[in-house]
């Protein structure tokens, strides 16, 4: 957009004002404070994070943790078996079974004593599913096989050995009176499971050891033969326990030095953000008549003239601007702009044959449509919240 001086003769007075005004971009003068305190708070935090070093972390207790669930079976008299038991990982004859021994043993050990306190017990769940959807459980209950046991020790090492007989019969036979009191086909199956939970401190400035751990089996039921699978893998898990991260201050200097470029950019960031938004709400026409020569450069352009309204039979007065745009670009020829009063009235004409199209801008029509808006969006806030009531 050139810079020229052009005559324009309204009906009321002669107006002289210089083509293509540019207005005073303060905004972006907002935008460098803004930036200039990003720097600064940057540069602080740097500086205040340098001024600290970290002490190095000390192994001060390694720890080794291993777990294990396995069964034997116990059979019935019978005639084809020498043996009163099967070890684990058989096919056996559920008819045969007397009791199942499920022994659960899980250990901690550590270099160093722990002030332990850990509690753990063994439950058996009982699980009735739809034959086929066997992820629908129809019916579940869970038996108490060892009630919780606590304990707190100082100690290097944990070792939890538990012994669990569970009578087949029992169980066996609650899933059959459930089959013949509904006439239902389906499966079922006992999980014995052992819940751990440990905890384990050396000192306050010490990693905890924190650990919960399960082992289960998985008994099926009301079958003719059955496999008893180990649901859990074996734990074995070894790790360090080291001292706490500490911090010092390496450099008082640098410390004092960032807090204090951080307290001047929090102060410059507040006061450019609070500027900016005064700025912003009481330049509205600035603002709109900057955004419009931006926005429409390559259209308004401007070269020497003398412009007199009385010469134009026609005078069109657009309602929009954009009606401006679209008639500069159909007729291909360029908008006009000049400032009438300047910060309160300008105007964008277009002159073509006996023709003048005129797009006038004003501060108090801006802000009174600024109202008007801010009024019809808290009508409509106040009209949802009644609905909602």
């Amino acid at each position: 957009m050139s810079k020229k001086e052009i005559k324009y003769y309204s009906k009321e007075k002669l107006y002289n004002v210089e083509s293509g005004k540019t207005v005073i971009n303060q905004q972006a003068i907002y935008y460098i404070f803004i930036g200039i305190s990003l720097i600064l708070l940057g540069v602080g935090m740097y500086i205040s994070i340098q001024s600290f070093q970290e002490e190095g972390k000390e192994v001060i207790t390694g720890y080794s943790e291993k777990g294990k669930a396995d069964y034997t079976v116990y059979l019935k008299d019978n005639t084809f078996y020498e043996k009163k038991f099967l070890p684990s990982g058989m096919q056996y004859v559920a008819s045969l079974i007397n009791t199942i021994n499920t022994n659960f043993n899980y250990e901690i050990h550590t270099t160093n004593n722990l002030k332990y306190n850990y509690k753990y017990k063994v439950i058996g769940r009982l699980e009735i599913l739809d034959q086929e959807e066997t992820e629908k459980i129809l019916y579940q209950k869970d038996y108490e096989l060892k009630e919780e046991t606590v304990n707190q020790i100082e100690s290097n090492n944990i070792v939890i050995n538990e012994d669990i007989d569970i009578d087949y019969d029992e169980f066996n036979n609650y899933v059959n009176a459930y089959k013949r009191e509904y006439g239902l086909s389906v499966e079922s199956r006992l999980k014995v499971i052992m819940y751990i939970d440990v905890d384990g401190e050396k000192s306050k400035d010490v990693e905890k050891l924190n650990k919960k751990s399960e082992l289960q089996i998985t008994i099926p039921l009301s079958e003719q033969t059955i496999n008893i699978p180990i649901d859990t893998e074996n734990i074995k898990n070894s790790g360090n326990l080291v001292a706490l991260t500490n911090f010092s201050v390496e450099s008082i200097v640098n410390l004092i030095i960032g807090s204090v470029l951080i307290v001047i950019g929090i102060i410059i960031l507040s006061v450019a953000v609070r500027k900016y938004k005064d700025y912003k709400k009481d330049n509205i026409y600035t603002l709109t008549i900057k955004k419009i020569l931006n926005e429409y450069d390559e259209l308004i352009v401007n070269g020497n003239y003398t412009i007199n309204e009385k010469n134009y039979n026609n005078i069109v007065y657009p309602e929009k601007f954009e009606e401006m745009v679209d008639a500069s670009i159909n007729l291909k020829t360029p908008i006009l702009y000049y400032e009438a009063i300047k910060g309160e009235k300008s105007f964008f004409i277009i002159v073509k044959d006996d023709t003048l199209y005129k797009y006038r801008i004003t501060k108090s029509y801006l802000e009174n449509e600024e109202i008007e808006k801010a009024d019809q969006k808290e009508k409509k806030e106040e009209e949802e919240e009644t609905s909602l009531i």
